[in-house]
């Protein structure tokens, strides 16, 4: 026996000496299709970058050390760069993009809109996305086969995870009268809805609380919803009910009574839950950022799986109607039994007790009639002549109703809330057919805005935290497996960058200018871009 283990101490010591010191994978190879040399390698976890090679074989990766030896059919000298899993969006909407393509142009002419541009995905790519979740807010392609059957089709160069977008399954069932409390006929057509998509690979189902038909959900029809999410290890991804400080019949504010209805329902229906694009939106009436994570780090402590993610910018994007009472909404503006003098007046109304605190300069259309674009609703009730709540109801009745920048996002709370490691980065926004396209900055400079104004200038967070809320940590929340860390094993999703060359160039004023920084960047094994330059290959 004692002869035996020494065989074995030896034969370990053998195989420990000739594993290069640094090496995570033993054994050699004489060849690469791709070998990433020198570069710092922050591979998504808590440890230290450390300046290493990394090479690829196919859509793996298959060695990360130092000084990996052989030939390769492309060699990247990343000398004085950093290299990073690609980054994970989990807050999308290209599907949803899709969609209105479909309502405006027919399903054959959204198809021929479909450019190089959102093929290769430029807008996320030029700023190193590599992987990205749809279905969010309740909205977008409910049909996941068919929504990652047409990416397939146009060989779109991104990998795609889908989320149940619950507020169309809702309108397929009910359209635009839509009931509060379901029979237990309806609730069970809707769960058996929710479990087919599941059963055809959906991660979860989100919900858009703040929308139509989503704000007319209980919070017992969504314990229900998200129990047969459950069943199948997804999980439950909200757009909370309430974003602003507007107090409740509770004596709490909206933002902090929407947290604990999402901590609610992770209780009882035992599942994950994330909220979507966490923010504290006007009227902030002193709520304070500890006040909104204090909620979530409690349930944490309690054992609830629950997690956020935020954009990095102080305007947000939306249909122009969402800040009408519920009672007035649709998808896509404005309920028609409304859209008649009495309805109209009732609207005008309330937008004038939102323009006490939102006012009329701080919403700007994206979309809409074209001589209305780019301008805020108290402009173009300047150039109307007209009172700017007449305007406001007068557009939102349009459909589909305009969509428009809202600045009401409380910078203060971002900064506080970011740097939490269960906060995520996430762009709420969409591939686009052209930079044109670009409704918001955040499409083009999200993630680059995240690490180089918050983590490398400001030093708000660690540039290793920045990268792990845009990689591992979203990968291991929602289960996408292979990806979001640089590792033996994994698909090869990289991007090379150089760190004091990155940066964002889209603004509110020119929302469509790509992201710089991003040296090279691999989907799958494949250079997606080369020398800074974007290639068009996919695999």
């Amino acid at each position: 026996m004692k002869k035996i283990m020494l065989a074995i101490i030896v034969l370990v010591l053998a195989v420990i000496v000739l594993i290069p010191i640094g090496c995570r994978i033993s054994g050699s190879y004489d060849t690469y299709d791709i070998l990433i040399k020198g570069g710092l390698v922050y591979d998504g976890s808590t440890a230290k970058p450390v300046v290493e090679d990394v090479g690829v074989k196919g859509d793996k990766i298959v060695a990360v050390g130092k000084d990996l030896t052989g030939s390769a059919r492309t060699t990247i000298n990343a000398q004085g760069l950093i290299v990073t899993p690609g980054f994970i969006d989990v807050h999308n909407h290209t599907d949803l993009g899709i969609l209105m393509a479909f309502i405006t142009s027919g399903k054959k002419g959204a198809l021929s809109m479909i450019t190089p541009a959102w093929r290769d995905n430029h807008n996320y790519a030029t700023q190193g996305v590599t992987t990205i979740v749809t279905g969010l807010c309740g909205g977008g392609l409910w049909d996941t086969k068919q929504w990652l059957d047409l990416l397939a089709s146009q060989k779109f160069n991104c990998n795609v995870y889908h989320l149940i977008p619950y507020g169309m399954l809702r309108h397929q069932l009910f359209g635009d009268n839509q009931p509060t409390t379901l029979t237990a006929d309806q609730l069970n057509t809707l769960k058996n809805m929710v479990e087919k998509e599941m059963k055809n690979g959906a991660l979860g189902v989100s919900v858009g609380l703040e929308y139509a038909p989503d704000c007319f959900t209980t919070t017992d029809e969504l314990v229900e919803i998200a129990k047969v999410v459950k069943k199948y290890g997804g999980l439950y991804d909200a757009h909370i009910r309430d974003q602003t400080g507007v107090m409740h019949k509770n004596g709490l504010p909206g933002v902090l009574n929407s947290i604990k209805e999402t901590i609610e329902i992770g209780k009882r229906a035992d599942i994950p839950v994330h909220i979507s694009h966490i923010q504290l939106n006007l009227p902030w009436n002193n709520v304070q950022a500890k006040q909104m994570y204090g909620l979530i780090e409690q349930a944490r402590a309690e054992g609830v799986d629950i997690t956020a993610d935020q954009h990095p910018y102080a305007a947000g994007y939306a249909i122009l109607s969402y800040r009408l009472p519920n009672k007035f909404k649709t998808g896509l503006g404005v309920n028609e039994k409304f859209k008649n003098p009495e309805g109209k007046a009732q609207m005008r109304q309330a937008i004038k007790e939102v323009f006490t605190f939102l006012g009329p300069e701080k919403i700007s259309l994206t979309s809409g009639p074209e001589k209305y674009r780019n301008k805020t609703i108290k402009e173009i009730a300047e150039i109307e002549g007209k009172d700017p709540a007449e305007v406001y109801v007068d557009l939102a009745c349009l459909e589909p109703a305009p969509f428009a920048l809202f600045f009401e996002i409380s910078d203060q709370i971002n900064r506080e809330i970011m740097p939490h490691e269960y906060v995520f980065t996430a762009s709420d926004g969409f591939t686009v057919f052209a930079p044109a396209d670009s409704p918001h900055p955040r499409f083009f400079g999200c993630f680059p805005r995240k690490i180089k104004k918050y983590a490398v200038e400001e030093k708000l967070l660690g540039l290793n935290d920045a990268i792990r809320s845009m990689t591992s940590l979203p990968a291991k929340k929602f289960k996408i497996k292979g990806r979001g860390m640089i590792k033996v094993g994994n698909y090869a999703d990289i991007a090379v960058i150089d760190l004091e060359n990155l940066k964002e160039n889209a603004t509110y004023a020119d929302r469509g200018l790509y992201s710089e920084g991003v040296m090279y960047l691999l989907v799958n094994g494949t250079l997606s871009i080369d020398r800074g330059k974007l290639t068009g290959k996919r695999r």
